[in-house]
């Protein structure tokens, strides 16, 4: 009899330990769940953060690259103009030299003109001169 009290006993125990190992596995699979819920959740919202940043960025890249061909167009155009000011420098500059009586050969050696240049600028000073001497 007591044996059988015995085995009811662990009978009764095996119940509640199997009872308690379940609402063990249901608490941990409710907090399971919850958990993949958080990640799911915190991948979304990084996947969207990623999506804000990379549109972002495509606009910053299309800003550089306009901002880019505006600074290109403008050392373009302050190049020629440089270059516009000095060919008028170096025409000044050899104008001033046929007034002290430079030749051809000196207006390409000293202001970088090419020859057809010096003597269209010889010519000119020349008509200049004539037409100065016949007005006065």
């Amino acid at each position: 009899m007591e044996s059988q009290w015995i085995f009811n006993l662990l009978l009764v125990l095996q119940f509640f330990l199997l009872l308690a190992l379940a609402v063990w596995a249901y608490r941990l699979s409710r907090k399971l769940k919850k958990f993949e819920r958080s990640v799911h959740e915190a991948e979304l919202a990084q996947k969207k953060q990623v999506q804000v940043l990379a549109s972002g960025s495509i606009g910053m890249g299309r800003r550089l690259v306009a901002i880019e061909k505006r600074l290109n167009m403008a050392v373009e155009r302050q190049s020629e103009l440089i270059s516009k000011e000095g060919s008028s420098v170096s025409y000044n500059r050899a104008m001033e030299l046929l007034d002290m009586g430079a030749s051809v050969d000196d207006l390409v050696s000293k202001c970088g003109l090419i020859r057809a240049e010096a003597e269209l600028i010889s010519l000119l000073k020349k008509e200049s001169r004539r037409n100065s001497n016949q007005s006065h």
